[in-house]
């Protein structure tokens, strides 16, 4: 196998490699510097055996096309693309300090509702911009998704654009080559069942997922194989929230329910919506923008003075077995529900043999 070179000290355009700073599957980063104006950046730099690979190569530069021509806060701020004196192919992006939302979750488990409103609206708000532009991530993610210390906490940027659809302009088709589009886990019905009318809605299911884990500190969907977490985003629904913290309410259930449904016409029609509905269930008034930029300090205030003069809404009432009475037989239910769960299970093994091929 095809082993990388060394690239510290090395010059990657007018930039100098200096130490590496992480690495993934695709590639591995490093932290440089601009040689005239000292700027500090990371610099991702594609394995040697991903830049022989000709749909890797579309994949990271659609990356750099889509992401430098986005400006927001809420998205990495990408500054320049190049190739290698070895022929690999590099991008330059702004520093930052921090680490994945993945790893958050995974040292901290469920987050409080203050930093779960933070984040989740600062999310919103970088998806909004990138979908008006016209643009579908397909592959949000906390591993695509960094978190900075900020002076009133939790600062995320939208990372990855690699596996974006332009809806103003349709750009060459990955998937037809074998890319993956999408991880399983927070994958959304109609991709997990290979479907092409794919919006902005498949993003507000990610976030929705993101969000349950935020809560509660594991995934929507989980399981071992691909085949089971696919199986499970098509035909379960994942515990409510409430179940496992009760720092989160019956309202805010019905926000994530939502936002996970399967089918995507029922969703939040934007990810802004779904950040609003949820702060509504948290007794917050609807501004999004405002709870993006507010510190932890302040919405846990607004946390606690919203739960003194708001009334808990009680729980549905039970439902007792003997309430319910038996359903009178249908002849044709049976063999409807057979065959919509054979064509459900058809579409989700094409789904796993496209990811696995």
């Amino acid at each position: 196998m095809q082993s990388d070179p060394p690239r510290i000290g090395q010059r990657l355009g007018p930039y100098i490699v200096e130490e590496p700073v992480g690495e993934g599957a695709m590639a591995r980063v490093y932290q440089a510097r601009h040689t005239g104006t000292g700027r500090e950046v990371a610099v991702k730099v594609l394995h040697a055996r991903v830049a022989n690979d000709e749909v890797a190569v579309e994949r990271f530069r659609r990356e750099y096309e889509t992401a430098s021509s986005l400006s927001h806060d809420r998205i990495v701020e990408v500054v320049d693309f190049g190739q290698t004196v070895d022929g690999s192919y590099f991008m330059t992006m702004e520093y930052l300090e921090g680490q994945e939302l993945g790893l958050v979750l995974e040292k901290e488990g469920a987050l409080g509702p203050a930093r779960v409103v933070r984040i989740v609206c600062q999310l919103a708000l970088g998806l909004h911009h990138a979908h008006a532009d016209g643009v579908i991530h397909r592959d949000l993610k906390p591993g695509n998704i960094f978190v900075s210390a900020g002076e009133g906490g939790d600062e995320v940027s939208i990372l990855d654009f690699g596996s974006v659809k332009l809806q103003l302009v349709s750009g060459r088709k990955l998937t037809a080559l074998g890319t993956t589009l999408g991880s399983p886990c927070y994958m959304s019905p109609e991709q997990a069942m290979g479907k092409l009318d794919v919006d902005q809605r498949t993003d507000v299911f990610a976030l929705a997922a993101i969000l349950h884990e935020l809560a509660t500190g594991q995934v929507a969907f989980g399981g071992d194989e691909a085949a089971e977490i696919l199986m499970k985003i098509v035909a379960e629904e994942p515990p409510p929230v409430s179940a496992s913290n009760h720092a989160y309410s019956w309202a805010f259930d019905d926000v994530v329910k939502k936002g996970l449904h399967k089918d995507k016409t029922k969703r939040f029609g934007s990810a802004v919506e779904l950040a609003e509905a949820m702060l509504r269930s948290l007794g917050l008034d609807a501004d999004v923008e405002k709870w993006a930029r507010s510190s932890e300090s302040a919405i846990v205030d607004a946390l606690e003075s919203s739960t003194d003069t708001t009334e808990v809404a009680s729980p549905p009432p039970m439902v007792y077995p003997t309430s319910v009475p038996a359903p009178l037989p249908r002849r044709s239910s049976g063999l409807v529900s057979v065959l919509t769960a054979v064509l459900m299970f058809l579409a989700v093994v094409a789904t796993v043999w496209a990811i696995l091929s």
